[in-house]
């Protein structure tokens, strides 16, 4: 008999372990989720770790007469948003210049009314336009457009980042 209450005991204790860790676990990833647009030093520095440097870069798969498909010109225009947006996970980054604004609104000239016009033109011109007159409070509202054209499942923009933020950002990527 004693032997039984022996073991009882230790599957008892086992299960109470297991349910304190997964509490522990629990209530350590809900603090990075509740916190909303406001980020805690914790979350700043993971925020640091999983946006590494990239390199500035050129539209890839361009086509004919060096213009590039639709979905690589929308995957720079999100990428441009990454300076702008708070998201809990950014894959890959495009510095948004007057230079870069300026050359993607030439594609998009380029594009108008020829066969190559993209389904989504009248989005980007729009928003590229306002980014052209310094306007960047459409950044979330582009940034989740375009994500959600792409299905995405992690790294919804949740605010657009303060200045301070932003120029780290700046930082760390160019």
């Amino acid at each position: 008999m004693g032997e039984k209450i022996l073991k009882w005991s230790l599957y008892s204790l086992g299960a109470v372990s297991l349910i304190v860790i997964g509490a522990i676990v629990w209530v350590v990833f809900s603090g990075f989720q509740s916190e909303g647009n406001s980020m805690t030093k914790e979350q700043e520095q993971i925020m640091k770790e999983v946006n590494e440097p990239t390199d500035q870069k050129e539209i890839k798969a361009v086509e004919k007469d060096g213009i590039p498909s639709e979905g690589s010109f929308r995957q720079e225009l999100h990428e441009m948003t990454h300076q702008k947006v708070r998201a809990n996970k950014k894959r890959g980054s495009q510095q948004m210049t007057a230079e870069q604004i300026d050359r993607m609104l030439g594609i998009l000239k380029s594009v108008e009314g020829t066969e190559d016009h993209y389904e989504h033109f009248d989005f980007y011109k729009k928003s590229l336009e306002a980014w052209d007159k310094g306007d960047f409070s459409n950044a979330v509202t582009v940034h989740n457009t375009i994500w959600e054209w792409q299905n995405g499942t992690i790294g919804r923009a949740t605010g657009l980042m303060s200045e301070e933020e932003e120029s780290e950002y700046i930082k760390r990527n160019f």
